[in-house]
């Protein structure tokens, strides 16, 4: 795995090779600062699979820089790890906002930045088996109803949403969230109904559409107590909401469905996209560990799951009427 080490301080750049080293990543290569780093980017003969870039260093800063990357040709998924002694909800935010899909604070614990690199590791191999597929799938695929270069299943990526991320960039920022101390976070999933049916009959870019107009609503809904949200597949969305009180997920699901109505989505061929989605009840996440944020994830995934099979039986009910003569 080829690594590119950012940061201000030489220091610190020798100490990450070293780290590196031991857990057996010694394809690191480093900058002194932002702009140097661009320059490597965009003009070097290495195209890097993992970025480690400080928050703060003079001129452009590790969040601005962050931001820069991903705009990059090729850097769109590259994993990015912020380094940073900023542990504030504010910075934390700044980071995932602009792309980050971790964040590994200082002084460095050796044990968890080796946790961290083979995390990544694992994240960049996926990511290239799961490009590969596509690949192949794309030279034989047309736009026709129902094929996809992806199963319903995968965690797609959907553009143009300002603070939806990558599922394991939310699992990171729950996590950041739990060792900052910072209380009042919950998760709550929201699901569409009858997403396989949409799946089977539409396009590869209706069913996007479909995904966009829903995160979009989503998005319009939870900015006001700020939120960060993830695609989970299978028509699946996780927010991490800073609403520090539980409210039923029946007023949210009507602003979300009401939203989405109002938009009047069509196929192509102008018959109705009738979008509808499901909310779980919200959960405090549990915290600390991983294997604890992940949990939580599939408990409200659950939620929202268990509301689209209430919803269809409540829709089966038989409406009978005592008539009294």
């Amino acid at each position: 795995m080829k690594i590119l080490a950012v940061d201000d301080e030489p220091h610190i750049l020798e100490l990450l090779a070293m780290i590196g080293a031991r857990a057996g990543f010694t394809d690191i290569s480093t900058a002194l600062s932002g702009e140097i780093a661009v320059d490597l980017l965009q003009n070097g003969d290495v195209v890097f699979d993992c970025l480690l870039l400080d928050i703060n260093m003079p001129g452009m800063n590790g969040i601005e820089l962050c931001g820069l990357v991903r705009a990059l040709p090729g850097y769109e998924k590259t994993p990015i790890v912020m380094l940073t002694a900023m542990a504030g909800k504010d910075y934390i935010d700044q980071a995932f906002r602009a792309g980050a899909t971790d964040y590994a604070n200082k002084p460095f614990d050796i044990v968890e930045l080796h946790a961290r690199l083979r995390m990544v590791e694992k994240l960049v191999h996926a990511q290239n088996s799961a490009a590969s597929s596509n690949t192949k799938d794309n030279e034989h695929q047309s736009n026709a109803a129902g094929r996809h270069a992806f199963e319903l299943s995968d965690e797609v990526q959907i553009e143009g949403i300002k603070d939806l991320i990558g599922f394991t960039a939310l699992e990171n920022y729950l996590m950041q969230l739990s060792r900052a101390g910072i209380a009042g976070s919950q998760v709550v999933g929201i699901r569409i109904d009858r997403i396989e049916a949409i799946y089977a009959r539409a396009s590869t870019e209706e069913f996007f559409y479909a995904l966009t107009e829903t995160a979009d609503a989503i998005s319009d809904v939870f900015r006001v107590h700020g939120y960060k949200m993830a695609y989970a597949g299978n028509g699946t969305f996780v927010v991490v909401s800073g609403k520090a009180t539980f409210e039923p997920s029946a007023g949210l699901e009507t602003e979300i469905q009401n939203w989405l109505d109002e938009r009047d989505t069509e196929y192509d061929n102008g018959n109705p996209l009738d979008i509808e989605v499901s909310i779980g009840n919200p959960i405090r996440p549990s915290t600390g560990m991983t294997k604890g944020i992940r949990k939580t994830f599939d408990r409200a995934i659950a939620r929202a799951e268990s509301r689209v099979v209430k919803k269809k039986n409540e829709s089966r009910s038989p409406n009978i009427r005592l008539v009294r003569r």
